[in-house]
């Protein structure tokens, strides 16, 4: 997948099309057009098409067409996309879309994976593009900006699908929690939608979740599970030093996060069980432990 494919910076463009930098800001501003790119220090990087839409914006204004109805004009000749159907396809137009910053794209791309895909394919979509894009920061080919933008788009949608799921009142409670010092919410998240799509009632408390006032609210709720989600060594050296609070929180107590994805057996050692890296299979798992501890379903 090529990531970028602008090449012009607003100099070359002013040179080629004889259009200032003022307007073209003016115009991406008030109609959205032009749709330049961002490099990774934040410099606009316009491509081909662009230019070609720009002289051609130019062209209608010549002609007396006021800029409004010019710009209307221009996103008639813009070509339109090829529309993705394959996880791969709509893999590399999400990340293509967030790395552009364009929002706008990112949520057709999702819609239409939402129409053609079922929530659990969403849900891997959403994670693989998450990886993709931190694998593009590690490398230096997207800015720090960038990545921040794209997750906190992404969370933000798993946060939207989530409160649409509903909550059931008397369905059996799932507390989801991310340890102390996590930060990483994605797979947690991706969790928490999937087990209310499975009929749990899921309490959902985020970040950095302190040990001590987890355990206070087990003890409240009575859930018949508490799954705790860690990423990093220092997040697993966390969760050591509070093995206390967690002997006896729940009759299922479950692990996943990076950490354990490359680690399972780890979790055993703080008296839990690691369910799965896949989340319609951690489901599953999670369902045969409340059937072994003899926890009765609502």
């Amino acid at each position: 997948m090529r990531v970028s494919r602008g090449r012009y910076t607003v100099n070359e463009v002013e040179e080629r099309t004889k259009v200032s930098g003022s307007t073209l800001r003016q115009w991406e501003r008030r109609y959205g057009f032009p749709k330049p790119e961002r490099s990774t220090s934040g410099y606009r990087l316009y491509c081909d098409e662009d230019v070609r839409l720009i002289e051609a914006m130019k062209r209608f204004i010549a002609e007396g067409v006021p800029a409004s109805r010019a710009a209307e004009l221009v996103r008639q000749l813009e070509p339109a996309p090829a529309r993705p159907s394959t996880l791969s396809e709509l893999q590399a137009g999400l990340v293509g879309a967030l790395v552009q910053l364009d929002e706008a794209a990112a949520e057709r791309l999702l819609g239409e994976a939402h129409a053609l895909h079922p929530v659990e394919t969403v849900l891997e979509l959403v994670r693989k593009t998450m990886v993709e894009i931190g694998t593009l920061w590690h490398r230096g080919a997207v800015s720090t900006t960038t990545e921040h933008f794209a997750s906190a788009y992404l969370h933000g949608r798993l946060r939207a699908l989530l409160s649409v799921m509903g909550n059931p009142k008397r369905a059996p409670m799932v507390i989801i929690a991310c340890a102390p010092s996590e930060q990483h919410e994605l797979g947690a998240l991706c969790l928490a939608v999937l087990l209310r799509r499975a009929g749990y009632r899921v309490l959902y408390v985020g970040a950095n979740t302190p040990l001590k006032e987890l355990r206070e609210m087990a003890d409240e709720l009575a859930p018949v599970g508490v799954m705790i989600s860690a990423s990093s060594p220092e997040a697993f050296r966390q969760l050591q030093a509070g093995r206390r609070y967690l002997q006896g929180i729940a009759p299922v107590l479950a692990f996943g996060g990076g950490f354990f994805n490359r680690q399972p057996e780890l979790a055993q050692s703080l008296g839990g069980t690691f369910l799965a890296e896949e989340g319609a299979l951690a489901v599953e798992r999670f369902n045969d432990l409340v059937l072994e501890k003899g926890v009765m379903r609502a």
